[in-house]
């Protein structure tokens, strides 16, 4: 046994955890209550929110702009268009890319959850007052614009290694 090795001032400072537990009690929240009794993962729902959020594009651009890792954002497709959720078709202006987009069941889906989540979403932003809320937003939105260009950084000299191994 031994003594916590991480001062409780310092953890404090440490707001990833803050952020964690707070996305992780959402997830649950919509895991629970939303998409109880839909065949959907957080993620996909994740991803069908966003193809409605922006319309047809390529699945980059999702991924890119929503955080979801490349990976899980392509199986969480593939398990989208196998449900009838989701199209992908060629893009007119690059024939080597696929944009992604909802059918009328993914649309069909899509109007049945959105409700749900954004009551759940209210549940949680009522205890804020309006002020709290846009402050919690702005601030929300100015560390995301931080982390960022510093994650897009990572993830090219992640590619840009990888190239040089394979050369």
């Amino acid at each position: 046994m031994h003594d916590a090795l991480v001062p409780s001032e310092q953890v404090d400072d440490f707001i990833i955890l803050r952020a964690i537990a707070f996305t992780s009690r959402v997830q649950r929240i919509v895991s629970h209550d939303v998409l109880r009794g839909e065949d959907l993962t957080v993620l996909e729902w994740r991803l069908l929110f966003s193809i409605a959020r922006f319309g047809s594009c390529h699945l980059a651009h999702i991924t890119r702009l929503t955080s979801i890792d490349p990976a899980h954002g392509s199986r969480a497709a593939a398990s989208l268009e196998k449900k009838g959720y989701i199209e992908r078709r060629d893009d007119p202006d690059n024939r080597r890319r696929k944009l992604i987009s909802l059918t009328p069941a993914g649309m069909d889906v899509f109007d049945g959850i959105w409700p749900c989540a954004r009551q759940a979403i209210k549940n949680i932003t009522d205890h804020l007052s309006r002020d709290e809320l846009e402050e919690l937003k702005r601030l929300l939105d100015l560390v995301n614009a931080v982390a960022g260009p510093l994650a897009d950084a990572q993830d090219r000299k992640k590619i840009e290694t990888k190239e040089q191994l394979a050369s």
